[in-house]
């Protein structure tokens, strides 16, 4: 199987994941059957929510990124409740689905990109700087990140 079957924008399709579907039946990984089966079931569900428009590779990212964030927030309840057998199951969840996800930028490139971005527009709130990063980066960077070094880049 593939690790993630991302195209050159970094964009997953709903077929991509058809086929990493039967892949990971055909190799009996469980985990990964499971995963990539809610993933396409919540696909369907922003479908039906849409109107029955059928989705972009980007949208189909923003679904594997919800579905990572709610894994996440999982994760973090389950190891505060010291559930150990829960805690290894939503690690490995979370692994597969971030295979989906393209790459992140990584803090230094981010704030390149930041500091860049404050002198091409001269701007001094946060608001206009992150609007320019998403239009340049889609979601590829961590917000909560991007947010800090935003702030830290204007209080220079």
């Amino acid at each position: 199987m593939s690790a993630g079957g991302n195209d050159a924008t970094g964009a997953v399709s709903e077929q991509t994941l058809r086929d990493e579907m039967k892949a990971a039946m055909r190799a009996r990984d469980a985990m990964r059957l499971k995963v990539v089966r809610s993933l396409l079931a919540a696909i369907k569900n922003k479908v039906i929510a849409d109107g029955g428009k059928e989705l972009g590779d980007r949208d189909v990212v923003a679904v594997i990124k919800r579905e990572a964030k709610q894994c996440r927030e999982t994760l973090d309840y389950a190891r505060k409740a010291d559930r150990g057998e829960a805690v290894a199951e939503h690690e490995a969840e979370l692994a597969i689905l971030e295979s989906y996800l393209p790459a992140q930028l990584g803090d230094d490139e981010l704030r390149a990109v930041i500091e860049a971005i404050v002198s091409e527009t001269g701007a001094t709130a946060i608001g206009p700087v992150m609007k320019e990063l998403s239009s340049r980066h889609g979601g590829n960077f961590d917000g909560k990140a991007a947010s800090r070094i935003v702030g830290e880049v204007l209080a220079r």
